[in-house]
């Protein structure tokens, strides 16, 4: 049911919904009547909404690095860089012959006939060529344990933060014994 009005001398119509013999007025939010225009969504909403969007989306991914960044101890191995290290050091092996594990190091053969020895240096583990060379392949590293076993060797390492990691390198040629 609507109520129509008229006042003076003009008749206006004024469509309000009625119920039990009284009108209601339906009271909306400041902030969605801020901008609103009879014609629809206006240029402004548009802005606002966009602003609001933008904002929070910027807020969040802040919040988000922050949270990310603290839960990582700043001594500890990145999860990514022990994977890398194991899967470089996987691949050498792999091409590789003439294969010694001591306590401290690795010594083999590459497939091109150079002596690659593998040890901990100071706080990381790196790689040289024929006794040369000081490429780095880990850091942050406290210990590092190599352990002989009968299908390869594992590789114990502990970071500076305490944190250990191990990994077991199987070996389908044979190892040589010390």
């Amino acid at each position: 049911m609507w109520l129509i009005t008229s006042h003076g001398r003009r008749t206006c119509l004024i469509k309000r919904p009625v119920w039990n013999g009284k009108t209601t007025i339906k009271k909306q939010s400041q902030f969605a009547c801020l901008f609103h225009n009879e014609r629809g969504y206006t240029i402004l909403n548009l802005l606002l909404t966009f602003f609001i969007y933008i904002f929070i989306i910027s807020t969040v991914t802040i919040v988000f690095h922050f949270l990310v960044s603290q839960s990582q101890h700043p001594k500890d191995l990145k999860p990514f860089e022990w994977e890398l290290f194991v899967i470089q050091l996987h691949k050498e092996i792999k091409e590789s012959s003439d294969v010694v594990v001591n306590e401290t190091n690795i010594t083999f053969k590459n497939k091109h006939g150079q002596q690659i020895n593998i040890n901990k240096y100071k706080n990381l583990i790196r790689r040289q060529v024929g006794g040369l060379g000081h490429e780095i392949m880990l850091l942050k590293v406290k210990t590092a344990t190599f352990r002989q076993n009968e299908s390869g060797f594992e590789l114990a390492v502990v970071s500076e933060a305490g944190k250990r990691y191990t990994h077991n390198f199987r070996s389908y040629k044979e190892l040589v014994e010390i």
